[in-house]
Formats: structure tokens, sequence, C-alpha cells
């Protein structure tokens, strides 16, 4: 035979089950809503990132930090907002910046667009030298640039204009293609 405060404590002991039990459930989260402006074709996006990159033998090579990128799924093409590039060839130290870019899936070409700044610090004979246009295009393995818009050059004391230009990172040299000023 069971006592009467055994009893009383199985009761007492079954109560808090139950309230427990009752208290567990009603705190679950029914399901969420789906995030409200999410892009699914995205199959991933960073934010206020750093990417480092390195060339065959390890040494760095560059880095690029921005904001955000986004990585469309299907085509594999990133759009990137507010790049900032930093090339490192031969000790020569190249600077890009613009408002927007897109990145092919390849990773070999990359559109800059907006207001787009190259800088090259002065290094031995090289003079330091600005470049400024609305687009530009970057291939990545040549470490070449070129743009058909419209662009502004700084060479030191020198300031020149003209309607498209290519400039080879690799041998500092550029090149202004049309109507020259």
């Amino acid at each position: 035979m069971i006592r009467r405060k055994t009893r009383l404590g199985i009761l007492v002991l079954a109560a808090l089950v139950a309230a427990t039990y009752w208290a567990g459930r009603s705190q679950k989260d029914p399901a969420q809503p789906p995030i409200a402006g999410l892009d699914t074709r995205l199959d991933y996006a960073l934010q206020d990132f750093e990417l480092k990159f390195f060339d065959p033998e390890g040494q760095p090579a560059g880095k690029l930090v921005a904001p955000t990128l986004e990585n469309d799924s299907a085509s594999g093409i990133s759009e990137v907002q507010k790049p900032a590039f930093e090339l490192i060839h031969r000790g020569n130290l190249w600077n890009i910046v613009a408002e927007s870019a897109s990145v092919t899936a390849d990773q070999e070409h990359i559109v800059l667009r907006g207001d787009v700044w190259i800088h090259r610090a002065g290094t031995g004979e090289a003079r330091p030298l600005n470049i400024n246009t609305s687009e530009l295009t970057l291939e990545v393995t040549p470490r070449t640039a070129s743009s058909e818009r419209p662009v502004r050059v700084t060479d030191g004391n020198d300031i020149m204009e003209a309607v498209g230009f290519r400039v080879n990172m690799t041998n500092n040299r550029f090149q202004l293609l049309n109507q020259v000023k």
C-alpha cells in the first residue's frame, strides 16, 4: 500500500512533468516564413569580405575587398558592390576601385562599372599613375585592363585625356587609343 505522502509526491511529480511538457510545446516557433527578398537564384553571397589570391608559386598576387558579392548559381557570374582590388606584380602595386563589378564564371574577366579608378604607386623609374574612366575590363591572368570609354590619365605631372585605353600591368605600359589630348 502506498502512503499518503508518496501518492502526493507522485501526483506533484506528474503535474510538474505535464506542466513542463505543455510549457515546452507552447514555446516552439511555428514554421518560419521564407526570408523576404531572398534571391533563390544565388548559390552563395558574401558580406564585408576580403579575398586573397596567390600566384602558382604561392606568393601573394592580390586581394579583393568589398561589402557584398552575390554569385548567380545558373550563370556562375558574380556581382560585386564597391570592389577594391589590390594587384601585385613584380613589386608593383596596382589599386583598382569601382562602384560595381561583374566577374565571369571562370574568374578570368572582370568588368568594373561606375566611377573606376586605377592607381599605381611610383616605384624606381615608374612614376605614379592614375587612370579614371566609367567602365573597365580587367583580364586577370595576362594582367591587362582596357576600356573603350573616355579616360583621364595622370602620369606624374602629365595629364592626358582620350577615348579608350589599354594598360599592361606586367610591364607598366599603357596606350591611349583615340582622340588623345
